[in-house]
């Protein structure tokens, strides 16, 4: 049976372990002191965001529920070395930040057009960001090894999560509005000439 190699993952990804990292963290956190809910997680409303700015980054970083969070790893790990070790990390970082802020914009605009009045919570429209980052990109930055099974029970997870309970139908704008910026910021880094870009390994992560 093949061991992986630890820290050999951690150096050719780097940001895709931080994120990990900070998401399960926050996960534990939240988890073990309830009171953080309210520190972290989105206002419905702008006067909400005005008074607590930095939740509109702090949203995408932070769950309470463990399909969320179990989600929100997979999808990094399968995604996030994809566009780290073909772009590089500060393009990985670039696109979940993005992502993540559009997606809170989003947010936030239809809970105040609908009259959505409950916090909101989880780092899904940074991570389909990442998902709409790697579909734009050439199919050598390792698309054809993705295991597209389990690519599709985690979005069909994000996306259908209220039918079970979980979060809510205005949260859909969001993981809408950080696809579409993940796809855009693909594009970009598409549009790079082949000489700009490093080489790819021909191994799976």
């Amino acid at each position: 049976m093949r061991i992986p190699d630890v820290r050999g993952t951690i150096a050719a990804a780097p940001i895709s372990t931080a994120l990990v990292v900070v998401n399960v963290l926050a996960f534990i956190a939240i988890n073990l002191d309830a009171r953080l809910f309210d520190v972290v997680s989105l206002p419905p409303s702008w006067e909400g965001v005005a008074a607590q700015p930095w939740t509109l980054l702090t949203v995408f970083f932070s769950t309470q529920v463990l399909v969320h969070i179990a989600g929100t790893v997979l999808m990094i790990v399968l995604f996030g070395p994809r566009i780290e070790r073909w772009a590089s990390s500060a393009h990985l970082l670039g696109v979940y930040l993005l992502a993540g802020l559009a997606g809170s914009l989003a947010l936030v605009a239809t809970a105040e057009a609908t009259g959505f009045d409950a916090r909101s919570l989880g780092p899904s429209a940074a991570f389909l960001g990442l998902v709409g980052a790697v579909a734009a990109l050439p199919r050598r930055a390792w698309w054809d090894k993705l295991p597209l099974d389990k690519v599709v029970i985690v979005l069909l997870v994000a996306q259908l999560a209220p039918v079970i309970g979980i979060g809510d139908w205005v949260s859909s704008t969001a993981h809408a509005a950080g696809l579409a910026v993940g796809v855009g910021y693909g594009y970009l880094l598409r549009s790079r000439t082949a000489a700009d870009l490093p080489d790819v390994p021909t191994s799976s992560p």
